[in-house]
């Protein structure tokens, strides 16, 4: 017995969009998050009623700000991770075998993993480089 011969061309799986989503926004948003928190945590701690102060009101600040970009990081490098991760689960596909609309799809796929693996991969340098700031520059301090 002969297998069946079919003309329909192969299926190639195409990555959840949820996948596609977290990797493109988690890290902009981590990085939209830890500016907005510790921005307001140390403005309203180091400059209540718009006077400036040699040390912050509450003595949690510094840990809090280091829990906040912590905890921001580690939201960036998971969304630059997936992003990178569907970026190469996309990229060995054979562009040959498809046509129409699963061809569509397909490079509609590989162009947004593309923008969501250096989109994340920028944040997370904004990241970095906001993690090193707070290291480096006190938040009570002019600069």
């Amino acid at each position: 017995m002969t297998p069946r011969l079919s003309r329909e061309p192969p299926q190639v799986p195409h990555p959840a969009m949820r996948h596609m989503l977290i990797g493109l926004l988690l890290a902009p948003f981590a990085w939209l998050a830890q500016m907005v928190t510790t921005e307001a945590l140390a403005a309203q701690s180091c400059y209540p009623f718009d006077r400036p102060l040699s040390a912050p009101l509450v003595v949690w600040m510094r840990p809090a700000l280091f829990t906040v970009s912590a905890l921001c990081l580690a939201a960036g490098v998971f969304g630059t991770l997936t992003a990178w991760r569907t970026m190469r689960r996309i990229g060995p596909m054979q562009w040959g075998a498809l046509s129409g609309k699963r061809r569509t799809r397909a490079e509609l796929d590989w162009f947004l993993s593309r923008i969501a693996a250096m989109c994340s991969a920028l944040f997370l340098f904004a990241l970095i480089a906001t993690d090193v700031a707070l290291a480096i520059v006190s938040p009570c301090r002019g600069w």
